[in-house]
């Protein structure tokens, strides 16, 4: 399930546009209804009273449905939509009583039937176990199921499991069912390593080659050090291996990923100047323990970690041969719409593959605070941000993420390997912690983990010294006037004004509202039960704040500026906004708009065209959409970047095109040496297609600017290369994580030609 957007203050503009004929839910009930085209919608509603949770279902027959929640005002509320098949899940709350309405849409099917059904509709939990019960609502009964642990001053607050460990023998879930939590392994890799310095076997600053030969020289030295902070340059052997095709549920050995590296040719980026989330350095991590100590990785851990903190039923899955009594199998939904089982990834270890406990993660977090093992100066280095070469800081130390929420530090780390799901979280501040483990692949952990920390611990989290009336320094909220887009509904934004001496904010669709101070950072909502925090940076503007509104929201400043009133948009000034912009964190992402007549429009990569709605003259939200997009203009009106607001802020760059593009001339078999693998280029109709022999199924290449294509995963983005003759010699492919894999065009004396 997504998140939850809040139901934000008291007021609600009435919108009315025609609403199509609609359908009353009734509790089990389901309804069964056909989207005739892309653009076809089907409404229900239902009523309810206030303060109620409500639990639903739609089963996606044969289309993709988006399911909509609007008030009786017919004011968007929340957005749903988890998967493309077979059964997808919502949940809410209400504020008020109320005819509610549920809208479904199509994704990006033209048409196809689904049934839609509330299987829940009751009073919102009084208690902090019951809310959670009611998160946890679809991980109960005969599906795979989930676990949570809160814990507090060393006391447990709630230990508990839902829904089954084992479909097959339907076998429940218990908190002491040993359970993948993938990543979250890292940190176990990290103290591991970090006791051997500490024991004088090691060096984290020694070159990876001291314990590992065989591994390449490359120009820079590549250290320990660099590969717990995800540094190193080396490329991410789980998307290397995925750009063969290849399952990778396969076997894969040791050999194999130090092969791969050997193929490498030269490192992704300096080491110590990059962050690129890598399993590779910690499988070698895993390897580098083994070398000093002669000991298997998994007899080590178990010996000096485990057993040290009585973790008695942790251990480290040397690969998936190995039988572990009792743990919990992982399952996704598959073709059918119905679960099927999932293999863990092979091959994991020191990156991920560990299975443990709630009862043996406890002991793990209460030596957080304790120092049992490893003493104060492991923990500090484990919990101390990296800093880059170029004095940037990371939120990354040892195996562990560093961050704020709601302005408190927080200690964390996920983990998803194929199906399992987990998240680790501990909050120093006030010695406390939530854990979340999951064997269904659907399962959110850090969403989940972020919603129960609010519900048990929201007297920690809004903890502030409040001001006497007339205290605040009205002077200073001139640094945090401006909009803010709430990240779990970016089409929501808060306006945050001045006039005098008067503070107040605007919701969008929603009246003004006075603010009134507490501190610097928080004010109260004139009126409302609700409150905004701002997250102060050292000159006292803001570029996050906390909504404190029937949970906790944030929100993610977009602009200082304050939108017109009664804006119409002169559509020709999108005439110099028209062209391609390119994802910043993944450039194989490419945004395209267009304009035609007086619509103004864009398309994503592997997406459908989306209208834009001008809000001013540079933000536009996408038409039924959670999401905005900010135009960074120039002088002139055109931009050169943008930012995509949805789920947080996405940077992209304006990219320039060559508007003649002869696709023939990029057609071919290519080879890999360094994977081994080779990609036929062929021209089919108006495009290109890449095609391999482990792909299931053709990749449609997408024209991004000069001589630069995009495409689906594995692939993502192709960077062809030219000799002097301006020939196509080859290609570079990035797919993420791993970047420069070289391909090179194979000349036809080499191609066995195949049958008629």
């Amino acid at each position: 399930m997504k998140k939850q957007y809040p139901l934000l203050f008291l007021f609600f503009i009435l919108n009315l546009a025609p609403i199509a004929a609609q359908q009353k839910l009734k509790l089990n009930h389901p309804i069964s209804a056909t989207l005739q085209t892309s653009e076809d919608t089907k409404s229900f509603t239902i009523a309810l009273d206030s303060a109620y949770f409500v639990y639903g279902k739609i089963d996606q027959t044969s289309v993709d449905g988006v399911v909509k929640l609007y008030s009786e005002e017919n004011k968007l509320l929340e957005e749903f939509d988890e998967s493309g098949k077979g059964p997808d899940y919502f949940s809410f709350t209400t504020s008020k009583r109320g005819n509610y309405r549920l809208e479904v849409a199509p994704f990006k099917k033209d048409s196809g039937s689904f049934s839609i059904e509330i299987l829940t509709a009751e009073p919102l939990a009084k208690t902090p176990e019951g809310k959670v019960d009611q998160l946890l609502i679809g991980y109960t009964g005969d599906v795979p199921g989930a676990e949570v642990l809160v814990i507090k001053d060393g006391k447990t607050l709630l230990e508990k499991a839902y829904g089954m460990s084992n479909l097959s023998y339907k076998i429940p879930f218990k908190t002491t069912t040993p359970t993948n939590i993938g990543s979250t392994s890292k940190q176990f890799t990290a103290m591991a390593i970090l006791l051997l310095q500490q024991r004088g076997k090691l060096n984290i600053d020694d070159d990876i080659r001291k314990y590992i030969p065989e591994l390449p020289e490359f120009e820079q030295k590549v250290t320990l050090r660099n590969f717990l902070t995800h540094t190193n340059g080396y490329r991410e052997f789980l998307n290397l291996f995925a750009l063969t095709g290849s399952d990778l549920t396969l076997p894969i050995s040791e050999q194999q990923i130090i092969r791969s590296i050997q193929n490498q040719s030269k490192l992704q980026n300096e080491p110590g100047t990059k962050f690129n989330y890598n399993n590779t350095g910690f499988i070698l991590l895993s390897l580098v323990v083994e070398r000093v100590t002669d000991t298997p990785f998994p007899q080590w851990m178990k010996e000096n970690i485990f057993k040290s903190l009585n973790m008695k039923d942790t251990r480290v899955r040397a690969s998936n041969d190995e039988i572990i009594p009792n743990r919990a199998a992982g399952y996704k939904i598959g073709d059918s719409g119905e679960y099927v089982e999932v293999e863990d990834l092979q091959y994991s270890r020191g990156a991920g593959g560990i299975y443990t406990t709630l009862p043996d993660l406890k002991n793990w977090i209460k030596n957080f605070k304790s120092h049992q093992l490893g003493g104060e100066e492991i923990y500090k280095a484990m919990t101390t941000p990296f800093v880059l070469k170029d004095g940037d800081t990371l939120d990354y130390g040892f195996g562990l993420s560093i961050d704020k929420y709601h302005n408190k530090n927080r200690i964390h780390h996920g983990g998803a390997d194929n199906a399992h799901r987990s998240m680790l979280m501990y909050f120093p501040e006030f010695d406390a912690a939530v854990i979340t483990e999951s064997n269904n692949a659907s399962f959110n952990s850090a969403g989940m983990a972020n919603k129960i920390a609010d519900i048990y611990f929201e007297d920690e989290f809004n903890t502030s010294k409040k001001l006497k009336d007339g205290e605040y320094d009205i002077a200073k909220f001139e640094k945090l006037v401006g909009e803010y887009a709430l990240d779990e509904a970016p089409n929501f934004i808060l306006n945050f004004m001045k006039e005098g001496d008067r503070i107040y904010t605007q919701a969008t669709g929603q009246p003004e509202i006075d603010l009134i101070a507490e501190s610097d950072s928080v004010f109260k909502i004139k009126g409302i039960d609700a409150r905004v925090k701002f997250n102060l940076n050292e000159d006292g503007s803001a570029n996050t704040l906390t909504l404190m509104q029937n949970g906790i929201h944030t929100a993610t400043r977009i602009s200082s500026e304050k939108p017109a009133e009664d804006f119409v948009y002169d559509t020709s000034k999108f005439n110099k906004l028209l062209g391609k912009y390119a994802l910043e964190e993944m450039k194989s992402f490419i945004m395209i708009f267009m304009k035609d007549e007086d619509r103004i429009y864009a398309q994503a990569t592997g997406q459908p065209e989306f209208d834009l709605i001008a809000e001013s003259d540079s933000l536009f939200k996408i038409k039924g959409v959670n999401a905005r997009v900010k135009f960074h203009l120039n002088e002139n009106g055109t931009a050169d970047s943008l930012t995509l607001i949805q789920n947080g802020l996405h940077t992209a760059k304006k990219i320039e095109t060559s508007e003649k593009v002869e696709l023939e001339n990029f057609t071919g078999s290519f080879y890999s040496s360094e994977i081994e693998t080779v990609y036929h280029i062929n021209l089919k109709d108006d495009h290109l297609e890449i095609s391999s022999f482990l792909f299931p199924e053709n990749l449609k290449l997408e024209y991004t600017t000069e001589d630069t294509f995009a495409t689906g995963f594995p692939v993502q983005a192709l960077k062809f290369i030219r000799n002097s003759k301006d020939e196509i010699i080859g290609f570079e492919v990035d797919n993420g994580r791993t970047s420069g894999v070289r391909f090179d065009k194979m000349n036809t004396a080499f191609l066995i030609e195949q049958p008629e």
